[in-house]
């Protein structure tokens, strides 16, 4: 099985060939499992720009969020190629006021949002605004309702915080809470996320509840493969956000293995069901 991976490049810039068939040894975390289970990665970065390998892939795996594989991954689409993380999913699970308002309409447990189903009412509580599109808790920052209208106004999410519950993020593959992971932040800090110093460690889901509702967001977002992030208080799990682009490391090298075996297998499922 030949598998196109739509990826960004480990340490950018890189020199070298736009595309290429992986080859061992290269760092690729998924090309590595995928090349040890006798298939066939080919790789096709987002720099430098060029056109990819002269080859028919039998799947194709949208790694990056950047505009340029949503692209090449709706073309390839459009061509007839199974993609999995479709890009139409990918491009509305990118925008988290999308995200929101998707939750909102499945039933998804979400924090409340401003512009759905929640107004300017003057919350006298803390609220957390963040960047529509971002990753990694960049931009994420508390403020208080005198400070909503300038938050509205440059286009950040603005929700009500949730407090006093843990933290967990869980990898869903193919509508399967494959790995969990308990989130902490960096002291001083309010947000869990590794890029800021938070930590995670590797834990049992809390509840089936918790599964039920990670595995119904990423239905609701259309995905296949992505990281969920989610709180568990006293009345019940609330989804923070999904990402569609999550590292496939997980919470200890067991739990990296049990990923990759997922996406293996939901990779030759999708090629034998076609």
């Amino acid at each position: 099985m030949e598998v196109l991976l739509l990826t960004e490049p480990k340490h950018p810039p890189r020199s070298g060939p736009p595309s290429a068939r992986y080859e061992t040894g290269r760092g690729n975390l998924l090309a590595e499992a995928l090349l040890s289970a006798g298939h066939q990665p080919v790789m096709w970065w987002d720099h430098p720009v060029g056109p990819r390998v002269t080859s028919e892939p039998d799947l194709v795996l949208l790694r990056s969020g950047r505009p340029i594989q949503l692209r090449r991954a709706e073309d390839l689409s459009a061509a007839g190629l199974a993609v999995l993380n479709d890009p139409h999913a990918h491009r509305r699970a990118s925008d988290k006021l999308h995200q929101a308002a998707i939750f909102a309409s499945a039933g998804v447990p979400h924090p409340a949002t401003y512009g759905i189903g929640l107004g300017l009412g003057g919350s006298s509580e803390l609220l957390v605004a963040k960047p529509r599109s971002g990753s990694s808790g960049r931009g994420v920052r508390l403020l208080g309702p005198e400070d909503l209208a300038e938050a509205l106004g440059v286009g950040d999410v603005v929700q009500e915080q949730v407090v006093g519950a843990p933290e967990y993020r869980v990898l869903v593959v193919g509508g399967i809470d494959v790995d969990w992971a308990r989130k902490y932040p960096a002291a001083g800090d309010f947000r869990a996320n590794l890029d800021q110093g938070g930590t995670m460690h590797r834990t049992e889901r809390p509840s089936e509840q918790a599964a039920q509702i990670a595995v119904q967001a990423m239905e609701a977002l259309g995905l296949d493969i992505g990281g969920v992030d989610l709180m568990v208080g006293r009345s019940g799990p609330v989804v923070l956000e999904v990402n569609a682009a999550t590292t496939l490391h997980g919470s200890d090298p067991a739990a990296t293995e049990e990923i990759l075996r997922a996406v293996l297998g939901l990779c030759v499922t999708t090629v034998t069901q076609r």
